[in-house]
């Protein structure tokens, strides 16, 4: 297909300025976001060692707890032979370290002393058992916040022995200070880990075991207190599945239909389908969620994209802290910011092509004048109007007078030729008269659907001069519509090509859209021309302007 230099030079113009504006936007678009995310991701990554060197910070009063009451124990500062100054000494750390749970002492005897905090009867329980050769003693204290005490109690039913739970038999296996995996405390029923540590005696010798209880729960307040973004989630995960915490969720533990006890949910079992999806994403199994450095991971929940960071604890916890943010979260600012700037780039990128055709024109407007000359000089019109202004490229003004010249040879040969075709030319004159002054519109085309003839009516229609002539139908500026439901009518539909496939219409009504945007309704009549010999020549449609 050949085009004109106004429509390649409009075209091209167009054509460059959005490529330019789409490369410029593609880049910044990919550059802009893969940058941010890889910041997030760092980010992320940078937080998750402060949480964790938080929740270090939130286990490590334990530790400290333990290791001084250890010393103080060796040194007999605190010893059951004063129980009460022990059990005063563990009710102090408990009001020092709130989120601690229990303190407490047990001895090789099995005799125990115990600190808790306490939701039964008051805000603290001290458990004393007694083991002599006579009789087993289990006497049960509770104490509000300002230690006085509310009530006691013996308790003979109390089974509970501390040599045979699990953080005394690995203090006094590995004789060093230990932190248990989670487990269900005795007397709370509540999951919770628990630092303990062997006493030894001045001469080196095992006499106890110290230790310390904390609350899985308030590893989840701790979470829960995490300043992460709107829709971000944390959670603490055992290498062998066990949540131990959740931001979102509390009491995450089940009761065991085996033994009837509670114990810590599975990553399996969490209502949190969006935490599974998180977990998942990292391609491990339960008892393989080992690593040795932070790994960011991302997936996709319930049609939104997700960045998580999975981070081990120290040696002391076989843990990971998992750390998931929507992507959105991070990326809301940056595409609300794209959107304008595909705002800005389409107003530049129309003021530029404004510009721009404006100088097409300019240039194309003196070529498409001789063009149009040349048109009417090709089917033998000679009597043309070539405009003769100057432009503001010399080279089209050269061009313009060397067809002006040649227009006026033509027409000197022509009228040497006008006596020998005068009848001729005198018919074709009254009927170029006749179809230029009849009241309905007349539009011509050959059997090739090229464009042969319309009258000045037609060309008012369009929004044309009335001399104008155009030689394609496609660079008609114009177009019709079915008058009842404004659709805009394909160019095979319209009445002309109709004819030219045969097709004899009657009294079709169409509304034609000017160039100046002006809408009139019409009622067209036409069909296809045929010679004497049965030949298809081509066809006409007429149209007259209903009032």
């Amino acid at each position: 297909m050949r085009l004109s230099i106004s429509k390649t030079l409009a075209l091209g113009i167009v054509a460059l300025q959005v490529v330019t504006v789409c490369v410029i936007m593609a880049s910044s678009y990919l550059s802009t976001e893969q940058v941010l995310i890889g910041h997030a991701q760092q980010l992320m990554r940078n937080l998750s060692r402060e949480v964790i060197h938080r929740s270090e910070e939130f286990l490590s009063p334990a530790k400290s707890a333990v290791s001084l009451t250890r010393s103080l124990a060796r040194n007999e500062v605190v010893s059951e032979e004063k129980p009460e100054e022990m059990e005063q000494y563990f009710f102090d750390q408990l009001i020092l370290y709130p989120h601690i749970a229990g303190i407490y002492y047990g001895n090789l005897e099995g005799d125990f002393y115990f600190v808790r905090r306490s939701a039964e009867v008051s805000d603290f329980q001290v458990k004393r058992i007694l083991n002599s050769p006579e009789e087993r003693t289990v006497y049960n204290r509770w104490y509000s916040k300002e230690h006085e005490l509310v009530d006691s109690a013996f308790d003979p039913d109390d089974l509970y022995d501390p040599r045979m739970r699990p953080w005394f038999m690995k203090a006094t296996n590995e004789r060093k200070q230990i932190w248990t995996d989670p487990y269900l405390f005795f007397t709370s029923k509540t999951p919770g880990i628990t630092v303990a540590s062997p006493v030894f005696s001045k001469a080196g010798e095992l006499v106890g075991v110290v230790g310390v209880d904390i609350d899985l729960s308030a590893l989840s307040d701790f979470l829960g207190y995490l300043e992460l973004s709107e829709h971000a989630s944390a959670l603490i995960l055992n290498n062998n599945g066990d949540v131990i915490a959740h931001r979102n969720l509390q009491g995450s533990y089940a009761d065991d239909l085996n033994t009837g006890q509670r114990r810590l949910l599975k990553i399996n079992e969490l209502a949190s389908e969006s935490t599974q999806t998180a977990v998942a994403s990292l391609g491990k199994q339960p008892g393989w969620y080992v690593l040795n450095t932070a790994v960011n991971t991302n997936f996709s929940y319930e049609g939104k994209q997700y960045h998580a960071v999975f981070t081990p604890f120290s040696d002391n916890w076989p843990w990971l802290l998992g750390i998931y943010v929507p992507e959105d979260d991070f990326l809301t600012e940056i595409k609300e910011n794209r959107k304008l700037n595909l705002v800005l780039a389409g107003l530049i990128t129309l003021i530029s092509v404004i510009i721009g055709l404006v100088f097409a024109r300019s240039l194309s407007r003196p070529i498409h004048g001789i063009q149009k000359s040349i048109q009417s000089v090709k089917a033998g019109v000679m009597e043309v109007n070539i405009d003769t202004r100057g432009s503001i490229f010399h080279d089209i003004d050269e061009t313009t007078e060397a067809f002006a010249s040649m227009v006026t040879f033509l027409q000197e040969n022509q009228k040497k030729s006008e006596k020998l075709k005068k009848q001729l030319t005198h018919q074709a004159t009254i009927m170029q008269a006749v179809l230029s002054n009849i009241e309905s519109g007349v539009v011509v085309c050959d059997n090739e659907g090229r464009f042969v003839y319309s009258n000045r009516v037609v060309n008012k229609l369009r929004g044309l001069p009335e001399d104008a002539h155009l030689e394609r139908f496609d660079d008609a500026p114009f177009k019709l519509f079915e008058p009842e439901s404004g659709r805009e009518l394909k160019q095979f539909e319209w009445p002309i090509f109709r004819a030219l496939e045969g097709e004899v219409i009657s009294h079709l009504e169409v509304e034609v859209a000017s160039a100046l945007g002006e809408r009139k309704r019409v009622a067209v009549h036409g069909q296809p021309l045929i010679d004497s010999a049965g030949e298809k020549l081509g066809a006409y449609v007429s149209m007259r302007i209903l009032k």
